[in-house]
Order: structure tokens, then sequence, then C-alpha cells
């Protein structure tokens, strides 16, 4: 009996201490067609973002040293989409919101590389 609570135990702490990620794929058009409360950010950096962002989008620079702290100044009642430029670091950042008690958030799967130029604001060309 000791031995099957010992294997129970060790399975629960191995299983407990992964990281699993919570937050929900997207694609541009998920986040234009919701009519809720949200929030679209961008998480390139300012250069980047000045090449081309979609409409709506606000730049909150990844690799800032208060980027941690200006993610957690949004309401936590907005849905939340974030992408970058593959979506490796907006996952990152999607993570990091689930982990302080975000809800609504949505990584845009492929970033940026994969929007469809509908969604794409024509006036970051024009600096």
């Amino acid at each position: 009996m000791l031995r099957i609570f010992s294997c129970f135990l060790t399975f629960f702490i191995f299983f407990s201490c992964l990281k699993v990620n919570v937050y929900k794929e997207a694609t541009f058009s998920n986040y234009y067609k919701n009519k809720s409360s949200k929030i679209l950010i961008d998480v390139r950096t300012p250069e980047e973002f000045k090449t081309g962002k979609a409409i709506e989008a606000i730049n909150i620079d990844f690799y800032n040293e208060s980027f941690e702290t200006n993610l957690l100044k949004i309401s936590k009642n907005k849905d939340i989409y974030l992408y970058c430029r593959s979506g490796r670091r907006s996952g990152i950042a999607s993570q990091f919101l689930i982990e302080n008690g975000y809800r609504n958030v949505y990584n845009i799967y492929k970033g940026i590389i994969k929007m469809d130029s509908i969604y794409l604001n024509s006036s970051a060309f024009n600096h």
C-alpha cells in the first residue's frame, strides 16, 4: 500500500510541476469578428512595429525592461489577443498573463507572417 501511495505521490508532484499552455490560439479574423471588450497587442520591437502592424494594434515591446509591468496594467475583463512575427514571443507573453490570473488570452497563430493583408494598417508605411 505504501508503494502505491508513493507512486501516486510521485506522479502527482511530477505533473503538477509541468507548465501547461492554457492560453487559446486564435487568428486575426477571430480578433476582428469578436464583439466583446478586447485589445490587440503587438509584442514586437518598436522598429518592427513601424514596418507594418495590424489595424487597432498597440505596441508593448517584449524586450523592454518594463514589459511585464505594462502587460499587467491591462484589465482582466478584456479579451487579450497577442501577436509577434511568428508566435513565439506572443506565446510567452500569453503564458505570462495566464500565470498572473488572466483568463481570456489568445495567442495569434503564426503571428504577423500569416496575417491577411486586409488587416494590415497601411498608414504604418507612411512614416
